[in-house]
């Protein structure tokens, strides 16, 4: 049965994104509500803490980094449409098709299951640099085999990106364009908006690179340049398009049978690229920078807030209880 549109949740919701900015946890945010009724879309607050970010109000259009929403918005999206077409399949090994991997046991459903038994992050972190940074991927130690748990990966999700590049032949900024972006008329969507001025929000300010504004925060994505882990930039809007894609099963994206996967494969809480934490009939995923996704696929609506909430440090952890709560009122859980 699909659930009702809640004008009251969603004005509670609101009124707790702006608690979130008057208690200077948050400086601004956008938020969006989609259903088959259309989408709301709402924005409060300020860019940021300090001049000029400070001046500039929260509106339509503006650019956010999306970090790890990347995994799902073009990687997942971009993998399970080449498993469709029959160029990959979930239990195709990884060193199939990147032959400097280490691990012949490791296969595409591994990597986005986060099973594969890869760390969250490669090791020797202040000795990386873009010439090393490609080798420590294929040879990076495991932590468990394949299989034996769940163990949220970057790295897993960086492969996943050149196994991409090495089918699609291109990158990955162009074969998301083609075969996601443009499709779903998800105009401001790129790896790439340098220029975007007044339209940028920041993320975190930093010794080494200063208040980070229209470049990727994510280190890894910075100096490997565009990859499946996180780098992309989005907008609410095209968020939206995204999100009602997905609710409507659109063929634009995939057939009905690779939409039905992301409800039947299911391991330690996960989907194919998605967690499933707030319930069977549920994608969720978010990005450190303060970005978030959430659609009930039994009720056809998502929730989309976006926030720079590492703005100007990522020192506040306040946001994240409060997401969860905000999560739990839009699914009617509390």
């Amino acid at each position: 049965m699909i659930r009702a549109w809640n004008d009251e949740n969603e004005t509670v919701l609101a009124e707790m994104a702006e608690q979130l900015i008057g208690d200077q946890v948050i400086w601004g945010a956008s938020l969006g509500f989609v259903s088959d009724q259309g989408s709301r879309l709402k924005y409060y607050g300020k860019q940021g803490a300090m001049v000029p970010y400070c001046d500039r109000k929260v509106e339509a259009g503006m650019y956010y980094d999306l970090a790890s929403m990347t995994k799902v918005i073009g990687t997942t999206t971009r993998i399970l449409q080449l498993a469709e077409k029959g160029l990959i399949s979930l239990t195709t090994p990884v060193k199939e098709i990147l032959g400097r991997f280490s691990y012949g046991d490791v296969t595409v459903e591994h990597l986005l299951l986060h099973t594969s038994g890869l760390p969250a992050e490669i090791r020797n972190k202040e000795s990386w640099s873009r010439e090393n940074l490609p080798q420590y991927l294929y040879t990076t130690p495991r932590e468990r085999e394949a299989g034996e748990g769940f163990l949220y990966s970057d790295v897993g999700f960086i492969l996943l990106g050149k196994i991409i590049e090495k089918l699609d032949k291109t990158t990955l900024e162009e074969t998301f364009q083609e075969n996601i972006f443009r499709p779903l008329e998800m105009m401001d969507t790129s790896y790439l908006i340098q220029g975007s001025g007044e339209r940028c929000i920041p993320t975190e300010c930093t010794e080494q690179r200063g208040c980070i504004c229209g470049e990727v925060h994510d280190k890894k994505a910075y100096l490997l340049g565009q990859c499946g882990s996180a780098g992309l930039f989005s907008t609410l809007e095209d968020v939206a398009k995204f999100v009602k894609a997905y609710l409507e099963h659109s063929r634009l994206l995939f057939c009905e049978e690779t939409f039905e996967k992301l409800c039947s494969i299911i391991r330690f809480e996960r989907t194919l690229g998605w967690s499933k934490e707030y319930g069977r009939d549920t994608l969720y995923h978010t990005g450190f920078t303060g970005t978030s996704v959430l659609m009930d696929l039994k009720g056809r609506k998502g929730f989309i807030l976006l926030t720079n909430r590492i703005h100007p440090s990522r020192n506040n952890q306040e946001f994240l209880k409060m997401r969860k709560k905000m999560n739990e009122i839009y699914l009617n859980m509390v």
